[in-house]
């Protein structure tokens, strides 16, 4: 869990905040508020309006390093112990294929929630009375099902919203989370495919380089010892400095994406969004400082009655284990004392994050199945989901272990 107080946390405020600050203070002294002002519209067209910027970029990358290679390296493969169907076959497809991805990744909409399939995504996302409750749009004008968020840029509500990603220019969302994943996945392989041919061309001619020769002239080749190899291919590199150059920004490229490549499918495995996971953050920290509590509603009898929910208390509360006592006015009333004498409220004070159950994680296989094969929310539900027969398990488990 971040500590937002911590180092970590006050050098996310320093970076994101702080600094931008004093600098925005430093222009209208040197400037004038003029150039501020200019500089503030153009931030706010490319962070807070939807555009295509980093899309060209995206492009740029990978239009410039496929053409500088295809310029400086496609034809050194000949000399290499590759496979002629590397440059007949491989290449081409992956070229192709990159570019495929990318495209549907951006064609393809995240999944709009609609008043036409609101009551469908209410089936299939419930509430669980933790990270969701039943609330509408402000903007739409809708039931917002659990998961989904309403996305400013993109001006809809999003189904199972994980987060707007600028690369496509889009959200990611219960529709196009599998093409955003593949659109990650084709992107590391161009640029490990492309640095692995590198390093062929480069190895092919290391010991044809003026370098090796001169060092096994003078008889220095074995000083260098179990180094020897990386010295001659380091040089290599400095003599051909465009495919260098490209070989070490692709390799670092591909490390960068397939971190967050493995972080989405972590999160996916999990059954946890990019959105969900900043709500559970804040769920830790309410335990942490023992201010979450379940509540259970029941009977007389001691049948739950509806689903559990949970409550963020302070220390004003009764339930939290540092009470200091409410003041007078937060007495309940004599209509709520007469309530409270019908519905039995049990509660609990959640001391670790295990005793929460996400209902949203159904196991790792059902978990990607759910992303690689989303449920149409344009088609009536003909059975309950699987997250709602979760829910329905839980209440009644709940009720058995309090017949019990």
């Amino acid at each position: 869990m971040t500590n937002r107080n911590g180092i970590i946390g006050k050098l996310h405020v320093f970076i994101t905040d702080t600094i931008w600050t004093f600098l925005g203070q430093a222009m209208t002294k040197v400037f004038g508020a003029g150039s501020l002002t200019k500089c503030a519209g153009c931030w706010s067209y490319l962070s807070e309006q939807r555009n295509p910027s980093l899309q060209i970029l995206y492009m740029f990358f990978i239009t410039g390093s496929i053409g500088t290679f295809m310029a400086c390296g496609y034809d050194l493969l000949d000399a290499t112990n590759l496979a002629p169907f590397h440059k007949q076959f491989v290449i081409p497809v992956m070229i192709a294929f990159t570019y495929a991805c990318f495209f549907i990744a951006s064609a393809i909409g995240p999944g709009e929630v609609n008043a036409q399939n609101v009551k469908r995504a209410l089936e299939v996302y419930p509430y669980d009375h933790l990270l969701f409750d039943p609330k509408k749009c402000g903007t739409c004008k809708i039931q917002k099902p659990a998961r989904s968020k309403h996305c400013s840029l993109c001006n809809m509500c999003v189904a199972r919203s994980d987060h707007h990603c600028g690369w496509i220019n889009q959200c990611v969302g219960h529709k196009n989370h599998r093409y955003f994943m593949l659109f990650l996945y084709s992107a590391v392989q161009v640029c490990w495919y492309g640095t692995f041919l590198i390093y062929k061309i480069f190895y092919s001619r290391m010991y044809d380089s003026p370098m090796y020769k001169f060092l096994i002239h003078t008889g220095r080749w074995e000083q260098l010892g179990f180094l020897k190899d990386y010295h001659i291919f380091i040089y290599q590199m400095q003599t051909d400095k465009s495919l260098g150059a490209l070989g070490v920004f692709a390799s670092l490229a591909g490390l960068v994406i397939f971190i967050f490549l493995i972080y989405n499918i972590y999160l996916i495995a999990t059954g946890v969004t990019t959105n969900e996971s900043f709500k559970w953050e804040d769920i830790g920290e309410m335990i942490y400082r023992k201010e979450l509590v379940e509540v259970i509603e029941t009977d007389a009898a001691g049948k739950q009655i509806g689903p559990k929910r949970y409550e963020q208390r302070d220390r004003r509360h009764p339930s939290h284990p540092r009470y200091v006592g409410p003041p007078a006015q937060e007495q309940p009333s004599p209509k709520q004392a007469q309530s409270s004498r019908q519905v039995i409220e049990v509660e609990k004070v959640i001391g670790k994050m295990r005793e929460i159950d996400n209902i949203y994680d159904q196991g790792v296989v059902a978990n990607i199945k759910s992303i690689a094969f989303p449920p149409n929310l344009d088609k009536p539900l003909g059975k309950p989901s699987s997250i709602a027969s979760k829910v329905g398990k839980s209440t009644s488990s709940k009720n058995t272990r309090k017949n019990k």
